[in-house]
C-alpha cells in the first residue's frame, strides 16, 4: 500500500476557486433570465468565455 502525501492548498488557489464559483453563479443567473424564449447575447458570450476558461483549466 502506498502512502498518499497531502498537499497544502495556498490561499491564492482558494481565492481563485471562490471567484470561479461566484462567476459561475452569476452566469447561471444571467442564463436563467430568458426574455421571451431568447437568451441575451451578453449572457451567451459570458457563458462561452466561462466555458472556455473552465475547459482549459
Amino acid at each position: 500500500m502506498t502512502l498518499i502525501k497531502h498537499k497544502k492548498v495556498e490561499l491564492t488557489e482558494l481565492f481563485y476557486d471562490l471567484v470561479f464559483v461566484y462567476a459561475i453563479s452569476q452566469i447561471t443567473i444571467l442564463i436563467h433570465r430568458i426574455h421571451h424564449g431568447i437568451v441575451i447575447p451578453y449572457a451567451f458570450f459570458t457563458f462561452v468565455i466561462a466555458l472556455i476558461i473552465f475547459v482549459n483549466s
